[in-house]
């Protein structure tokens, strides 16, 4: 699930470099810098958490476990959206358009986000 978001950075990064505004690359305004940054480090906590659950996924505790799982979860989710909208944002009217995979990456995360429920909980309503 967190490897979905990097392609929305990488196309964001490549559309900043080709991309001409004032004539020179956007990429080179800092404030579009900034918010490529903020992508890079929503990725990385993402990342993180995963790794984090993964380490503790083989904990004995059931309550240590459910916690690092969830948590890992409610940080992808955040990191994802957090990503897509500003990869869509800093595309312009193109990251939208239904032939252009940044808008459809997004739609895409976005459902299995809302699909998703607590990875541990059982599938049945209580």
């Amino acid at each position: 699930m967190v490897e979905c978001r990097r392609p929305a950075k990488e196309d964001l990064v490549g559309w900043q470099q080709t991309r001409k505004q004032f004539g020179v690359s956007i990429g080179s305004f800092q404030v579009l810098q900034h918010c490529a940054a903020d992508m890079l480090i929503a990725l990385e906590e993402a990342r993180s958490m995963c790794m984090l659950a993964t380490m503790l996924a083989e904990k004995a505790d059931a309550a240590e476990r459910r916690r690092a799982i969830t948590a890992a979860k409610v940080q992808i989710g955040r990191s994802g959206h957090l990503i897509g909208q500003q990869a869509i944002q800093l595309h312009g009217g193109i990251g939208m358009a239904m032939e252009y995979k940044v808008g459809h990456n997004f739609k895409r995360v976005t459902v299995i986000d809302f699909g998703a429920t607590d990875p541990i909980a059982p599938s049945s309503p209580a």
